[in-house]
């Protein structure tokens, strides 16, 4: 693979909450594709916890079995749906593909929260429509996609939705401009965090996973 990436997560609890009600993960399958997700549970403590730990595992079981993604993401929002029954619950999905081999990145979303792409200079807003996992009824609904190709040097940044207040997002933008961003992303995911809890409070659960795509020495 001509291609590496580097990913850093940085979390924080909703104040006054013993747990996380998000979940995020990566990992890349065989056929050299970098999976990262992150979910975010109805409502916080252990409630959310087990709905987005629940989406996370069932999705990366059907991802690292060569499912494609979109069809991954369809059959999870199924899945919730039929597990759901009485015990009614849903969670946010955000999924983020990027091949190895040539740079082509895929964004799918189940009511996830916008993410944000570097590359240069220019910040890209990624955000969709579509309702969370176990709220779109209708066999085979499907979530947003946004594709497009990251080059050596990109940076991305998937956040849950305590980390930017509705369109508040210019300090996270400006952030993610900075030069110095250029190196470990646990740092950069810890900084946003950081930065989000000065700006937005800490009054939800937050999640930040920062990715860096760079050539493989």
């Amino acid at each position: 693979e001509p291609l590496a990436v580097s990913v850093g997560i940085a979390a924080m609890k909703k104040k006054g909450e013993a747990v996380s009600g998000d979940r995020g993960t990566y990992f890349k399958t065989d056929a050299g594709v970098l999976c990262v997700i992150l979910s975010d549970g109805m409502g916080t403590g252990e409630g959310a916890a087990a709905e987005s730990r629940e989406a996370v595992e069932i999705l990366e079981r059907f991802l690292r079995s060569g499912v494609d993604p979109a069809t991954a993401m369809k059959i999870l929002n199924s899945v919730m749906l039929l597990r759901n029954g009485d015990e009614w619950g849903y969670a946010t999905v955000d999924l983020m593909c990027v091949d190895l081999f040539t740079g082509e990145t895929s964004f799918y979303k189940y009511g996830a929260a916008p993410s944000y792409v570097r590359t240069g200079k220019s910040v890209k807003r990624v955000s969709g429509e579509s309702l969370a996992a176990g709220l779109v009824a209708g066999e085979g609904a499907a979530p947003d996609v946004v594709r497009m190709r990251l080059k050596p040097g990109s940076l991305a940044v998937i956040a849950s939705d305590g980390v930017v207040n509705g369109d508040d997002d210019a300090w996270l933008r400006e952030l993610m401009r900075e030069d110095k961003l250029e190196g470990d992303m646990k740092a950069l995911a810890r900084l946003v965090l950081r930065r989000s809890a000065e700006e937005c409070g800490t009054s939800d659960d937050m999640t930040v996973l920062a990715v860096r795509v760079d050539t493989r020495i």
